[in-house]
């Protein structure tokens, strides 16, 4: 079974991009002035962390032998996402600035997996998990935290 734990330097790196990117985004959310409560942006980290955790479940329990590297990949991928919301986080803005800066940060994670997956040799369903994972995220966030839907 040892076989099925990371290395330590796998462990380091994947804890390391998680926290990074726990920390940046927790930053951008109290950034933003637009939420109506603290339960609200409790909520949205949340909905965005339980993503993340799904995808670690699921790729744990599927990827006997890839597991780490596609956790690996996640966490990378969640810390690019976070590095481009830290310019909001750093010097706010309005709300156009607000959703542009997840645009942004969906977007430059969204190419970032493909292209990573893609050279990686996982299987397209992997990638299509994400999205349907980011887009069931999205519509929770417009439904529950923003009353957009």
């Amino acid at each position: 079974m040892i076989e099925s734990l990371p290395t330590a330097k796998q462990a380091a790196y994947i804890a390391f991009a998680f926290l990074i990117s726990t920390l940046f985004t927790a930053l951008f959310i109290n950034a933003y002035d637009g939420y109506v409560s603290q339960k609200t942006m409790l909520l949205s980290g949340g909905i965005a962390g339980g993503k993340w955790a799904i995808q670690i479940l699921i790729g744990s329990c599927l990827l006997a032998n890839r597991r780490w590297d596609y956790i690996a990949a996640l966490a990378t991928t969640c810390m690019l996402g976070s590095f481009v919301l830290l310019p909001y986080a750093v010097i706010s803005g309005n709300k156009t600035f607000f959703f542009g800066s997840l645009l942004a940060s969906i977007l430059a994670m969204a190419v970032y997996f493909v292209i990573r997956l893609h050279a990686a040799g996982f299987s397209w369903r992997w990638q299509a998990l994400w999205f349907a994972l980011l887009s069931a995220a999205i519509t929770l966030q417009l439904t529950l935290v923003f009353k957009i839907l």
